[in-house]
């Protein structure tokens, strides 16, 4: 397969390819710097997160989501300071992504997804009840065993699938 570049078409999966990738997540343009993130999201390359983790200080919060989406998508636990950080800052549709890309790193980050499943916002436990479940890890059981008694019927909901997922994990 080929990508077609300024320069011509690079073929998929070279060196040449990475480069306009990583060198996409400077242009001006948010579309370009936007298919950057995805590609080298796509891309597997572990070389992909620290650039991908400079795209969490975008100018355009549709990016900021997206480099946090793809960072969790790379599955890389080196991008779990990244991502705690991203949640915790005064953005909100960043930190909802942040938490979220948190549950596809494993169980590196349980102690933020266990305290955000406590959290004022049920919308926020939602996703930490998610994303608790996306680790697959035991130590997630306790923190969504106490989310069974949320107040809010969609955190219990989630929490009860997330609980099946681990269930059916090979790690049960």
């Amino acid at each position: 397969m080929e990508v077609r570049t300024e320069a011509g078409e690079v073929e998929v999966g070279t060196e040449e390819c990475f480069r306009h990738l990583v060198e996409g997540l400077e242009d001006p343009d948010p579309r370009i710097r936007r298919l950057a993130i995805c590609g080298l999201a796509a891309s597997g390359d572990a070389r992909a997160m620290e650039h991908i983790v400079h795209a969490l200080d975008d100018e355009e919060p549709d990016l900021r989501q997206r480099a946090a989406m793809a960072l969790g998508r790379l599955g890389d636990e080196r991008a779990a300071a990244p991502l705690i950080e991203a949640a915790e800052r005064d953005d909100p549709p960043l930190h909802r992504a942040a938490i979220l890309a948190l549950g596809e790193l494993g169980p590196v980050a349980i102690d933020v997804l266990a305290r955000e499943v406590r959290c004022q916002d049920p919308a926020d436990r939602v996703r930490a009840a998610i994303a608790l479940g996306e680790t697959r890890d035991l130590t997630a059981i306790e923190p969504l065993t106490g989310a069974l008694e949320d107040d809010d019927p969609a955190v219990r909901a989630r929490a009860r699938e997330a609980l099946e997922k681990i269930r059916e994990s090979p790690v049960f």
